[in-house]
């Protein structure tokens, strides 16, 4: 992938989030909780991906969902 392709790929899922859930947290302790949990879930992925046959599509999927939270989260300061 292009740097090009994987910001399309973040804002991809940024759009996605907003639509499905368009509130965010008022606090940023909150916010940040959220990045954590897309971060545990991007671990799992990992995991996955090298010790029980996970697809590298899964982990890319959800390091984008965690920087597209992390841009989020940026843009609610």
């Amino acid at each position: 992938m292009t740097p090009e392709d994987v910001l399309d790929l973040i804002f991809h899922e940024l759009k996605m989030a907003e639509k499905k859930h368009p509130g965010w947290p008022d606090d940023p302790v909150h916010g940040v909780a959220i990045i954590v949990e897309e971060a545990g879930e991007a671990m799992q992925a990992a995991l996955d991906m090298y010790y029980r046959n996970g697809t590298f599509r899964d982990l890319r999927t959800e390091l984008a969902q965690t920087a597209a939270m992390a841009i989020r989260a940026l843009l609610h300061l």
